[in-house]
């Protein structure tokens, strides 16, 4: 490999410490804001609105160490979003460990698409008084 410019390497040795490296910085960060902004709007990264409504929504509210509802009824496929509205943070924990959240902070959401039909169970391990459940039946509505 043959290198023609060696002062355009970053790595290059041979460029004395302290020369140049103000203008090189002020180009390495131009290079990645130009890398950052191509791979934000690659469909692979982005998020693509039409997979945000693919299926049926649902959301629980945390307020007052309460989930509102605390029952809900759904049907396969249903993605349910939980929203911590108060400022103590909860957690949303299945009773059979198919889902768990991380703690949620005031305004944090954490969500599960619920595939498989049946009644799950869940608490608030922060706050083991805090229970809700997600029926999950085909034809609910």
């Amino acid at each position: 490999m043959t290198v023609r410019n060696p002062i355009h390497f970053a790595a290059n040795p041979e460029i004395p410490s302290g020369v140049g490296c103000k203008s090189q910085n002020v180009l390495r960060a131009l290079r990645l804001a130009v890398l950052f902004g191509a791979l934000a709007s690659t469909s692979c990264l982005a998020q693509d609105a039409s997979n945000a409504a693919a299926g049926p929504v649902a959301t629980v509210r945390m307020d007052h160490n309460t989930f509102i509802p605390g029952e809900i009824t759904v049907v396969p496929g249903t993605t349910v979003t939980w929203v911590n509205s108060e400022a103590m943070p909860h957690t949303v924990v299945d009773s059979n460990k198919a889902f768990r959240s991380k703690a949620l902070v005031k305004d944090a959401s954490f969500s599960f698409t619920f595939a498989t039909a049946g009644d799950y169970n869940y608490l608030c391990s922060i706050h083991p008084n805090m229970k809700g459940k997600v029926i999950v039946r085909a034809g609910a509505s």
